[in-house]
């Protein structure tokens, strides 16, 4: 994974400096004539997303001669080293991801309306609802909005314009607990610590040790 990471990294180095490089103005747009020519855009475009994340962390210029000494057998680091260095790069992130969490849960605490249950979650009350409350083994249908710290929106059915259903028992700890606290036709904001997220090692768009920050709509209990 490491190192699939760093050739993701290369390749789209190599596409962004010969890119600068070409004679076309920045304005023009390739033509699109054949299969191979849309293969090859969209796997260009493609490893762009993934670099996007990694794009304030390097530079492009470095990445590039790195490219070029590894193809001539003249490299300056062996790939045991540069496995290091980027596992190193992703602990400090890490770390860094950890700090900024917990400083934003200490303030989150202080604000109007929030609440702090024992595990550590925290809640607010926006909507109270009318209906039942869920318990651990129901499955409820919502609408939800997550994002991160930075405001960062992960995932969102509001978004999709479609409600989810799942059983509360098969979710993160942070919404089995979370959710049991509104009723039908209620909302809830969740900040919840990575703990109780999706922990050490994160998921998919979701940082390690990420707090996540959840709007909840609950709109029926189906069980």
């Amino acid at each position: 994974m490491i190192m699939q990471k760093i050739k993701i990294s290369i390749l789209v180095a190599i596409v962004v400096l010969f890119s600068n490089c070409s004679d076309k103005s920045a304005s023009a747009q390739v033509q699109l004539t054949t299969f191979k020519d849309s293969l090859s855009y969209s796997f260009g475009a493609l490893l762009a997303e993934q670099i996007k994340p990694q794009l304030e962390d390097i530079d492009i210029a470095m990445v590039t001669v790195a490219f070029r000494e590894a193809l001539s057998d003249t490299s300056q680091l062996t790939m045991e080293q540069c496995q290091q260095v980027y596992m190193a790069f992703n602990e400090r992130k890490t770390e860094s991801l950890a700090e900024e969490g917990v400083s934003f849960l200490q303030e989150n605490a202080t604000k109007e309306g929030v609440q702090t249950t024992a595990s550590g979650l925290q809640y607010k009350i926006l909507q109270v609802g009318t209906g039942e409350f869920p318990t651990a083994e129901s499955t409820v249908t919502v609408h939800y909005t997550g994002t991160l710290i930075d405001g960062t929106v992960f995932d969102s059915s509001v978004e999709r314009g479609e409600p989810i259903s799942f059983p509360l028992s098969g979710v993160i700890p942070g919404w089995t607990e979370g959710v049991q606290l509104i009723n039908v036709g209620g909302k809830i904001e969740l900040t919840i610590p990575y703990e109780l997220g999706y922990g050490e090692r994160g998921s998919g768009p979701i940082p390690p040790r990420s707090v996540l920050i959840f709007e909840v709509e609950l709109i029926s209990i189906e069980a």
